[in-house]
């Protein structure tokens, strides 16, 4: 929301004429993009022996129209209270103003003396360019003021309107898919549109919080949904342009896991890119057994986790036949990119498998016993 600060930034007169009340408007930015926020405002000034109140109706340029919120604001200048009393309605309807009105009816009663007296101000918004960047020019109506004076209006010189930047989003296409740390770069692109613009900057952010530029890659080492958001900027008119699409990063799975009758341990088969994997055997809270395997690229891999001496004592003293053990396995993808634009995953991507293992220890022991 842009508003007036002063009344200064109007420059209306110092001093003024005898029995005369006059308005100067003025926007606070020119030339604007489509849709960015803007204000206008009127600086009031009274040079009579009494106050006057003073009633304007202006039509805001073709396409400009009051913004949501209005932001309305009431800046003294050389006086306190300056403005009073002060409406701002919709000339048609007599209602208070609301965002999309394209005229705003003023009413302020305003201090006697001389200068600067007071400035008022609404937020405003272009939904279409100019034409040619010509300016756009505001008109007045219905201007008095009560009880006597003269009144003079200084409509604003008119606003440019910009047309908006361009902006190409290539790669990724919006919901695509990508196996589990795959490599693929962005590719995007901003560029102006109006003789009068140029880009300040233009850039991807990611739903991770990762700054993707176009040409680096984006974040598949973290699966699931994912957006990419790019903002592209402009430099005269200050518009921030934006595109989002969503991708989808798969993940990995466990195949071919089994349990070895005599020796208590487990393996799998897993398709990964490069990394590191842990996999673990869990009986309760227990952490029995554990593998540590680096893979240097995609490949599928064959892990086998053994318990250890101690995790071998906690499965013999179970007292059923079998124990029922988790299988704990943790991959971290490697980074992808480099420098500025490498992406790290977030976490490791963990996935868990219920197995039963038959106690080793109670069959030797009925070995044995049988032999006997």
């Amino acid at each position: 929301m842009a508003t007036f600060t002063t009344a200064a930034a109007l420059n209306a007169p110092s001093a003024l004429a005898a029995s005369s009340v006059t308005i100067k408007t003025s926007f606070e930015n020119s030339p604007i993009s489509l849709q960015t926020a803007d204000a206008v405002g009127y600086a009031l000034t009274n040079s009579t022996a009494a106050a006057e109140t003073v009633t304007f109706t202006d039509t805001l340029p073709a396409g400009v129209v009051l913004d949501d919120p209005i932001g309305f604001t009431n800046t003294a200048g050389t006086s306190p209270n300056a403005c009073t009393n002060v409406t701002e309605t919709n000339p048609s309807s007599g209602q208070p103003s609301s965002p999309g009105d394209g005229a705003v009816k003023i009413t302020a009663t305003v201090k006697s003396g001389t200068g600067t007296i007071c400035t008022l101000s609404l937020s405003v918004v272009a939904n279409q360019p100019s034409v040619a960047d010509a300016p756009l020019k505001d008109a007045y109506s219905g201007v008095s003021a009560s009880p006597s004076a003269t009144v003079t209006t200084t409509p604003a010189a008119g606003i440019v309107v910009l047309t908006n930047p361009t902006l190409t989003f290539t790669a990724p296409s919006n919901n695509q898919s990508f196996t589990f740390g795959q490599v693929s770069n962005a590719s995007f692109g901003c560029a102006a549109t109006d003789p009068r613009d140029s880009i300040s900057a233009f850039f991807g952010t990611d739903d991770e919080g990762n700054q993707i530029a176009s040409g680096a890659p984006i974040d598949t080492v973290d699966p699931g949904v994912h957006s990419l958001e790019v903002d592209c900027y402009s430099a005269a008119g200050g518009g921030d342009f934006t595109q989002t699409i969503n991708y989808k990063v798969g993940s990995y799975s466990l195949s071919s896991v089994k349990t070895t009758k005599t020796t208590d341990q487990a393996s799998f088969k897993t398709l990964v890119p490069g990394g590191r994997l842990v996999a673990e055997l869990i009986d309760g809270t227990k952490v029995i057994g554990t593998t540590r395997t680096t893979v240097t690229s995609r490949k599928t891999v064959s892990v086998t986790v053994k318990p250890t001496t101690a995790g071998k004592k906690v499965l013999a003293a179970t007292k059923a036949k079998s124990a029922n053990v988790q299988l704990h396995v943790a991959f971290t993808p490697s980074p992808i990119g480099t420098g500025d634009s490498q992406i790290s995953p977030a976490q490791a991507t963990v996935l868990t498998k219920n197995l039963k293992f038959a106690i080793a220890a109670k069959r030797k022991a009925h070995g044995r016993a049988a032999r006997a």
